[in-house]
């Protein structure tokens, strides 16, 4: 993973592009949403059961949706306009 303004990004495959100085690392992560790079950041967890990722999910305080990256990268209603582009 990378960490990049505030998110967490997975590095997945070729197409991730390094900004300068960064360096993936193995962290345990997970996803709070569907979906994965470039859509959705991480989120760190330790959680390693259905229980343990309910539990930690019900506590959570921040919306999931500030893991949501397409929604800082074009704007406002950014995950829409790519809808009607035929992203999805």
């Amino acid at each position: 993973m990378v960490e990049r303004d505030g998110q967490i990004l997975l590095v997945d495959d070729e197409r991730f592009r390094f900004l300068p100085g960064e360096r993936p690392r193995m962290e345990k992560v997970r996803f709070r949403t569907l979906g994965c790079y470039p859509l959705t950041g991480g989120v760190r967890s330790n959680a390693d059961t259905l229980d343990a990722i309910v539990e930690e999910t019900l506590g959570a305080v921040s919306s999931e949706r500030t893991s949501r990256i397409i929604d800082f990268d074009g704007g406002a209603a950014s995950m829409e306009k790519r809808k009607r582009e035929g992203y999805f």
